[in-house]
């Protein structure tokens, strides 16, 4: 009786022998493994991004923007948006202002200036935002310098992309001066951000509000704002506040709510949209690397029979010196599941390989654990069994007389 070893030598000296098809059956489930890897580790990498992101954003942290979002409009204004996007006005943010269980109330204005430092020039978000504790709002620090005051005119606080080179050639750093808009106002780093691994922290560009409105110039109507940020106290209830304050909007507009023209971002808002748009995404990469595995099973069931009828002479003459159906059956079961292992072991070090190119970008981490390359690795050695079983019995069926007559 043949040992697995045995069987597993012979196996392997059988796909050496003919080496080009075995690795050309193999590919559809190197390409399958390789995008579900890649596929899981970006989502992985993706979801504690959003989870970091949410967790300094605060969970009971609320932006209201212009539009909504519910009827696929909502964004965070910039100066010069449309009329039809809804309109939200420093009056709005004193009637906020003035509802129980509202605290660090802030307006903000974006834009997206000229960007000049070192005679290297770029277009890119700017925030004009109040002198409030946003440390304490969105969890973020200085790595170096200061917050801004009421009275700071023309300073910026930058994000920690700006102090390396990641956006400009040449590092910026407290002192260092930056010129804006099409004037080429000067303005001076007062203070740099830690890294906090995401874009909207990485890439801040902080300016005071009403230096924000003078960039924007006749862009922006009197008393316009791109959103409002505020908090809501422990001590209320979060709901019942968002409420109130949806309430007092839709009141100060004088529309009902099927009207609204505004819409509050909260983080339960953030992580319901995220998990939507990951889930659509997943499920159509995943169907896409689904097809690519059925046709690496079906090329892997191909060869074997391809073999099977191959070798039926050589079936013939083990079983004629002994060899047993279940002999017979474990050595091409052992075939078609080293071919989907192999498969699986390539596809999951191209996902991984993939995965650190990405990482290496710095536009996202993936996630790649050992579980998954496992699980990666032991779904193409099922495979390769099940695409490989019917021909593996129809050779173990074969009789001595019968296979040794082949020609």
């Amino acid at each position: 009786m043949a040992s697995s070893l045995d069987l597993l030598d012979y196996s392997f000296t059988s796909l050496k022998h003919r080496s080009m098809r075995s690795w050309l059956t193999v590919l559809g489930i190197v390409i399958g493994i390789a995008a579900i890897v890649s596929l899981i580790a970006i989502s992985a990498g993706l979801q504690a991004s959003v989870t970091k992101s949410l967790d300094a954003f605060g969970s009971r942290t609320v932006i209201v923007i212009p539009g909504d979002v519910s009827k696929g409009g909502g964004s965070f204004s910039s100066a010069g948006a449309g009329a039809d996007a809804g309109k939200l006005y420093d009056n709005d943010a004193k009637r906020l202002e003035r509802i129980p269980g509202v605290e660090k109330i802030s307006r903000m204005v974006m834009l997206r200036p000229s960007i000049v430092f070192k005679n290297q020039s770029i277009s890119a978000s700017v925030s004009g935002i109040e002198a409030v504790d946003y440390s304490e709002m969105f969890d973020v620090t200085l790595s170096s310098g200061r917050y801004l005051t009421e009275a700071d005119r023309r300073v910026v606080i930058i994000g920690s992309n700006y102090a390396d080179t990641s956006v400009f050639k040449q590092p910026m750093a407290v002192g260092s001066v930056v010129y804006l808009g099409a004037e080429q106002t000067p303005y001076r780093v007062i203070g740099v951000l830690e890294r906090k691994g995401d874009s909207d922290t990485d890439l801040a560009f902080y300016i005071p509000l009403e230096d924000a409105r003078a960039l924007a110039g006749h862009t922006l109507a009197k008393g316009e704002v791109s959103a409002i940020l505020f908090r809501v106290l422990p001590s209320f209830d979060f709901h019942d506040v968002l409420g109130q304050c949806e309430a007092e909007l839709l009141s100060a507009h004088h529309i009902s709510a099927d009207d609204k023209d505004f819409s509050f971002i909260t983080a339960d808002f953030i992580r319901g949209q995220m998990d939507m748009i990951l889930g659509a995404v997943t499920l159509f990469l995943g169907f896409v690397a689904s097809i690519s595995l059925l046709v690496g099973g079906v090329n892997v069931a191909n060869t074997m029979f391809m073999t099977v009828l191959e070798r039926t002479r050589e079936i013939g003459t083990l079983k004629a010196i002994g060899a047993s159906e279940s002999v017979i059956l474990r050595l091409f079961l052992i075939e078609s599941a080293l071919l989907g292992l192999g498969g699986g072991l390539i596809g999951a070090l191209i996902g991984v390989l993939v995965s650190t190119g990405i990482s290496a970008t710095g536009l996202l981490t993936p996630i790649v654990s050992p579980e998954l390359v496992f699980g990666a690795c032991l779904f193409s050695t099922l495979l390769g069994l099940g695409s490989g079983f019917i021909p593996a019995r129809n050779a173990s069926r074969l009789t001595p007389v019968e296979a040794l007559r082949f020609e």
